[in-house]
């Protein structure tokens, strides 16, 4: 490298007297530009629209995405923004404006002083499209019945004229608003506040004695969110004093029914209660300390307290049937909640990190104890119960060490403790430990490896019956979340860089639990995976990538006929394949841009049942999904381009429970007859995206 001549410059200018520096001609900087600190000032946005159309309509495809229907929709994108030169802003954001799942939001402000901001969101579930109903009155609390009903069994029922299709899907809103004030003395002050609506209708079912049926129930709920806070960020101290609120309303306290089925003792209607008007209330606070430049603590903890006071509705509809008087005329539902934790880390060397933190987490439940008459299926009074107020602390200790062995090779390891103490359950107190360790090492200049092992064991206080609950269960079950339970984990994963063009990844996970101790109940469970990607850039215009995953899952659980010693045992073996590939091309170099991604799913699911006697087997559960997106890019200017996609989805399914079960096939159960998903959908976008 030649420095001869700036340096000879350098020591000219060096040598000039002071006087004649300060008589030369000014400089002018005012085209001086710092091009890596740039602040971007004024407005700009982009506006797109277009028109989409979708080939087939399908819940189950257009579920929480919008487009359920068959036809065209409008596409619509709109952003704009602005910036001002004292740091004023604000961003205007609307997405999907043409779909029933729709957002859009409004944030505005001063950069380091305020912030207001105002969103919305719309978001659809749809359930099904394939479910159909006699029953009168859908989407309402009372649900009755056409000519012809009751009958004895469905089979008597004049459904073939009375069948009518029944809409299952809700809608979520949600809209948001807010404020945040940047204080000059290191505080910062936040209040919103959320309104979550949801309605629609949805799958519940009901039974008078031994026969059920499908009902749909209404959805007309909303809940109200407030959140405030004050936060303190100073060099070493961070604190913060937050308000949660949340208020639950239903509209509609119960849904009622005609019985479809010649009444038993007189039940001639059900009634469900729908979920009930409830609130949450919790105060927080959390502090963090930078002791040093290598320790750092933090401590939060919240209070809060869960409150439920909804009136009880009557106990039964049958008139023949003496109830005695209800204890409470509501529950007085009231549970507090406490959830506290504290950490710290320190770099005691540059090569070494200690990691700790406790965390702990109580709700203890006073809802008040009484004896309730028990109605069963709205047609017997069986023996009166008492609540039960379940209430549970749990503890989490975590200690955990990272050491750099060297530039190539890192370990870690540590051990998790975790304590659970319960009321009114079959364990009052369980135990589990882990211990785990990973090790991260640069093989080669091009290869990362990493292993990761972990062993946990869950021992408890000793299983029991729980006396309350009725009617009893039998005394060698064993609950799986419970269970004395041992668990080992094992992972590997391998990073190459093939080329500076060519990267892959492969690995495997597998997971070993088993329940040795539980003669009934899960027994046993297995987890393997096994997966791949690569990344192959063939030029600056063209990149491929491609990813694969198989998830192999095998569950063991016994069981008795009899309420005594395991009699049966059943097999679940789910296989899951999952195949992607994607490409990317610049066609025209800053004209066109192409891509396309594949993605094929296959699942698995069979299921065995040995009970000593010549049952047939379940069918397996099956999925399939082949989804193909492709998408084109063109530039007519650097501010208009033209978008295209094509999007093709299939997707079958197998499903022994549902495919060719009628709202007749069961005498004693009236169903909507929904049938396993199955769809082959086409969709088609072209739009003009406009910026400025």
């Amino acid at each position: 490298m030649n420095t001869a001549r700036p340096l000879i410059l350098f020591g000219a200018l060096s040598a000039l007297p002071v006087a004649a520096l300060a008589q030369s001609e000014p400089v002018d900087t005012s085209k001086w530009q710092c091009k890596l600190c740039k602040f971007e000032q004024g407005s700009s946005g982009a506006l797109e629209v277009g028109v989409g159309n979708v080939s087939e309509k399908s819940s189950r495809f257009g579920d929480y995405t919008g487009r359920n229907d068959k036809g065209a929709y409008f596409i619509g994108e709109a952003v704009s923004r602005y910036r001002g030169a004292d740091g004023t802003y604000w961003n205007v954001r609307a997405s999907d404006i043409g779909l029933d799942a729709r957002s859009a939001a409004l944030e505005g402000g001063r950069q380091g002083s305020y912030r207001l901001f105002l969103d919305s969101e719309v978001v659809p579930h749809y359930l099904s499209d394939t479910a159909r109903t006699p029953f009168l009155g859908s989407g309402s609390t009372v649900l009755g019945l056409p000519a012809g009903f009751p009958a004895g069994t469905t089979g008597l029922m004049p459904l073939a004229n009375t069948l009518r299709d029944a809409e299952l899907e809700t809608k979520r809103t949600r809209i948001g608003l807010g404020a945040s004030w940047i204080a000059p003395s290191h505080w910062q002050f936040d209040v919103g506040y959320r309104r979550n609506s949801r309605f629609g209708t949805k799958r519940t079912a009901g039974a008078l004695f031994i026969n059920a049926a499908q009902l749909v129930e209404p959805v007309d709920m909303v809940t109200d969110q407030i959140d405030a806070s004050a936060s303190y960020a100073a060099a070493k101290l961070q604190a913060r004093f937050a308000y949660h609120g949340s208020r639950f309303r239903n509209d509609n306290d119960a849904l009622t029914w005609a019985n479809p089925f010649t009444p038993i003792l007189g039940g001639t209607a059900g009634q469900l209660a729908l979920p009930p008007d409830n609130q949450f209330h919790q105060f927080s606070a959390a502090v963090g300390y930078q002791f040093t430049d290598r320790t750092r603590g933090s401590a939060d903890i919240a209070w809060g307290r869960m409150t439920q006071d909804e009136s009880f509705l009557a106990p039964t509809l049958n008139a023949a049937l003496a109830v005695p008087a209800l204890p409470r005329t509501s529950l007085g539902g009231r549970a507090n909640t406490l959830n506290a934790s504290l950490k710290l880390t320190s770099a005691l060397t540059d090569q070494l990190r200690l990691n700790a933190s406790y965390t702990h987490n109580d709700r203890d439940n006073r809802t008040p104890q009484a004896v309730y008459p028990w109605v069963t299926t709205d047609m017997f009074l069986a023996v009166p119960r008492t609540n039960l107020p379940y209430s549970f602390t749990q503890d989490r200790l975590k200690l955990s060490a990272e050491y750099a062995h060297t530039p190539r090779v890192r370990a870690s390891a540590g051990l998790d403790h975790e304590w659970h103490e319960r009321t009114y359950q079959e364990v009052d107190t369980s135990r589990e430990s882990t211990i785990w360790g990973k090790i991260r090492a640069r093989a080669l200049d091009n290869v990362d490896l990493t292993a990761r092992l972990a062993y946990a064991e869950r021992r408890n206080s000793g299983y029991q019956v729980v006396p309350g609950i009725t009617p009893p269960e039998n005394p060698l079950l064993r609950k799986y979340n419970m269970a004395n339970r041992t668990r080992e984990v094992v992972g590997l994963r391998a990073d190459i860089a093939a080329t500076e063009r060519i990267s892959i990844g492969f690995g495997i996970d597998a997971a070993d639990d088993k329940y040795e101790d539980s003669s009934i109940g899960l027994t046993g469970g297995k987890d393997y995976s096994l997966y791949g990607d690569a990344t192959l850039q063939f030029s600056e215009q063209t990149s491929l990538h491609a990813f694969a995953n198989h998830q192999l899952i095998k569950s063991q659980q016994a069981g008795s006929q009899t309420f005594s010693t395991p009699d049966w045992s059943g097999n679940n073996r789910d296989r899951v394949n999952v195949l992607g590939i994607g490409l990317k091309h610049a066609a025209i170099k800053g004209k066109l841009d192409l891509g396309a991604d594949y993605t094929v799913t296959r699942t698995r699911s069979a299921i065995s049942v040995s009970a000593g006697a010549a049952d047939p087997a379940f069918p397996d559960l099956q999925t399939s999904l082949d989804s193909l997106k492709l998408y084109a890019i063109y530039r007519i200017r650097d501010n208009i381009s033209l978008h295209g996609g094509y999007w093709y989805e299939r997707f079958r399914s197998d499903d022994w429970a549902l495919d060719g079960v009628t709202p007749a096939t069961i005498p004693n159960v009236l169903t909507f007859g929904e049938q396993a998903p199955q769809y082959r959908v086409h969709v088609l976008r072209a739009s003009v995206r406009y910026s400025f």
